[in-house]
């Protein structure tokens, strides 16, 4: 099986409401391997979208806007740092990004939505992501010293789904699903709920903890992160009753 199938029988019906829909699934181990192989099979472009979203969890929007200027490196670290501000959008024809000696216009969204310029996704925040294989950050580095853009982002959707078909996907392989892979691999290396959150761009709230959470619920190895009430107690100390929620009270004090 190349992507995770029907939940565990064994979630309960909160964790189930967080279990990712038909299309969002992540890949299994196998799905994994399979999609990595037909990305290095195909053009270099293929390898840099494929691996580059696979080991980042970058949205296929975000990718499509990556610029050489968007890379650091410490020491044998190589990190993506996603900007905050608007940037100019020149990812589609011009010169199609073989040189970087500029050229390019907006891409379609970007036109028409931003006046011509690429901004993160209101639901996430600037950060910086670490490339956690130390081939393929050579191969993005490498990539951006002869290019100057990747590509629009309907052409990165376009070329996931093809390297899906490679790797003989029955479904359609999209952005989400090597988003969600990304998750559940983080959950599934010991990562606290806090450092998966922050890499993966959520804000510090309910809505982003309890987005964090589907990586636990998805993962083998790892449970769900746990949340206590914290409410003020009798004694002044914080009540240590464990919550599914993240901000959410117990059943006590949630009747106050």
């Amino acid at each position: 099986m190349m992507i995770s199938g029907e939940p565990p029988g064994d979630l309960s019906e909160r964790q189930l409401i967080l279990y990712p829909g038909e299309q969002s699934l992540p890949f299994t181990d196998e799905g994994v391997d399979a999609f990595r192989t037909a990305s290095q099979e195909g053009d270099h472009k293929d390898r840099l979208i494929g691996e580059g979203i696979l080991l980042t969890g970058l949205k296929p929007g975000t990718f499509a806007h990556m610029t050489e200027e968007w890379l650091e490196r410490e020491g044998d670290r190589l990190f993506v740092r996603i900007p905050g501000d608007r940037v100019e959008c020149t990812v589609s024809p011009g010169r199609r990004g073989r040189t970087t000696s500029g050229g390019g216009y907006p891409c379609k969204d970007c036109k028409r939505l931003r006046d011509g310029y690429w901004t993160l996704n209101r639901t996430l925040q600037p950060r910086r992501v670490p490339v956690p294989e130390p081939g393929v950050a050579r191969f993005i580095e490498a990539y951006f010293a002869t290019h100057d853009r990747v590509c629009t982002p309907g052409t990165v959707s376009h070329r996931l789904e093809k390297i899906g078909e490679r790797a003989g996907f029955e479904k359609t392989v999209s952005g989400t699903n090597l988003r969600m892979t990304f998750g559940k691999m983080l959950a599934e290396k010991g990562f606290s709920s806090d450092v998966i959150r922050q890499v993966m761009g959520f804000r510090d709230n309910h809505q982003g903890k309890v987005m964090t959470q589907r990586y636990f619920i998805l993962s083998e190895e790892h449970e769900n992160p746990i949340y206590h009430c914290g409410e003020k107690t009798d004694s002044g100390s914080p009540c240590g009753r464990e919550v599914f929620f993240p901000d959410q009270t117990c059943y006590l004090h949630g009747q106050e």
